[in-house]
């Protein structure tokens, strides 16, 4: 059985977003409630809406007047105790490492691919691990639906 995305979202709470198409994207997470998590070759950062710029932390402002603050990611000391879902805008062959690297350690039971992404051989992966494992769907379309 598919799973699926609407009811996946509505029972997490904690979000890692492993690069993304755009600001978009962690803006509709984070508009629907959800704690955001980032990671970058600098490691891991959290997600927030600030009202002003910050100075320090990447700060993303306002691109249409629908939305409201500056999108900022300040950096964390460690990573995320534990995430509900990996959501991964990364090559097919960045893949393994990642759930490696990010999903299996921060005990993470779902594996997202944003679209266009999609991989059989990630699904396999993501079976042999028992993850729940979505593609071809865009997270921050089916957040959206939370609201």
């Amino acid at each position: 059985m598919k799973p699926n995305p609407l009811q996946i979202l509505r029972s997490a709470k904690n979000i890692l977003l492993v690069d993304w198409p755009g600001p978009g994207v962690p803006r509709a997470l984070l508009k629907a409630g959800f704690i955001v998590f980032g990671f970058s070759p600098k490691g891991y950062s959290k997600a927030r809406l600030a009202p002003n710029p910050i100075d320090g932390p990447s700060s993303f402002p306002p691109r249409n007047p629908e939305e409201t603050g500056y999108l900022v990611f300040e950096k964390l000391d460690g990573n995320p105790d534990a995430v509900d879902i990996v959501n991964v805008y990364r090559p097919e062959g960045e893949h393994a490492s990642i759930i490696e690297k990010h999903v299996l350690p921060l005990h993470a039971k779902v594996l997202w691919l944003h679209p266009p992404i999609t991989s059989a051989s990630t699904a396999a992966i993501a079976e042999r691990n028992k993850l729940i494992f979505i593609e071809g769907v865009n997270i921050a379309e089916i957040a959206a639906k939370l609201n």
